[in-house]
């Protein structure tokens, strides 16, 4: 039996504390009874979590998947090690969502909002990516039939809805917005308010109210320091990614270039 006490003792967030509770429970389920069990989606933050909990583990093996190579957002499958892990499918699916309307703009939100409007959790749904008129997105499998047959409006528009194959997914391509500009130190607070055109201490205020988050990981403290190559979200405004940090201005202020999403 696991001692799970001892296996996250070194986990400080109660909410990554949670998660990886849970994917503990299902590893327990591997070694008592010779399962196979799979996880919810996790974010990459998760993911990285759980990959480094798992490997202090022995007699189990797991692979990770979001049903293509480039997912985001990505689930596991934990078996025995004398398994083979191509003998191992993950219980995932996908499907094509494509509007009917050629005057309806859907985005992420939109489409994100249809289905858990149909009363389904965030951690069942994998990536959603948007292409023009059309949305492919990776569901777990015990929701095939339930969105293939009750999904029929996202927003005021109606859908048509069919299966994917998971190699018919297509990676968006994603366009950015540069943001050159300077900072007077890397403290979050101090990005974060150059990056949403926010003032500092609005920034400040966003951070301690549990909106932002750092590779998916929530912060709370504004001194934090980010570095070149995070990513940086904010609840219901996006992301930016520091893409570049370029020196110093002769008044010792950072130079930063961030990309935006569009």
């Amino acid at each position: 039996m696991l001692d799970k006490e001892k296996l996250l003792e070194h986990v400080q967030e109660q909410t990554l504390k949670d998660v990886m509770l849970k994917i503990l429970d299902k590893a327990d389920g591997v070694l008592k009874r010779h399962d196979v069990k799979s996880t919810d989606f996790l974010t990459p933050y998760e993911t990285k979590a759980a990959c480094d909990l798992l490997n202090g583990i022995q007699d189990i093996k797991y692979i990770v998947t979001g049903g293509y190579e480039e997912a985001e957002r990505k689930a596991m499958v934990l078996f025995p090690d004398y398994l083979d892990e191509y003998t191992v499918d993950a219980p995932i699916v996908a499907f094509e969502i494509k509007s009917t309307s050629q005057f309806e703009h859907l985005d992420h939100r939109d489409y994100l909002g249809a289905i858990l409007g149909m009363g389904l959790k965030r951690e069942k749904i994998g990536d959603i990516i948007v292409h023009n008129n059309t949305c492919q997105v990776v569901v777990n499998s015990s929701l095939k039939d339930y969105i293939l047959y009750n999904l029929s409006k996202v927003g005021n528009a109606s859908v048509k809805v069919k299966e994917l194959k998971l190699d018919e997914i297509t990676p968006s391509q994603i366009e950015y917005k540069q943001i050159n500009g300077n900072v007077a130190s890397l403290r979050l607070d101090a990005v974060l308010s150059l990056a949403f055109k926010v003032s500092r201490t609005e920034a400040q205020s966003l951070i301690s109210k549990e909106r932002v988050s750092v590779n998916w990981m929530q912060v709370t403290k504004s001194s934090y320091e980010v570095m070149e190559k995070d990513i940086i979200s904010l609840k219901g405004k996006g992301r930016v990614i520091i893409a570049s940090i370029e020196g110093k201005t002769k008044s010792e202020r950072i130079l930063i270039k961030l990309h935006k999403p569009i």
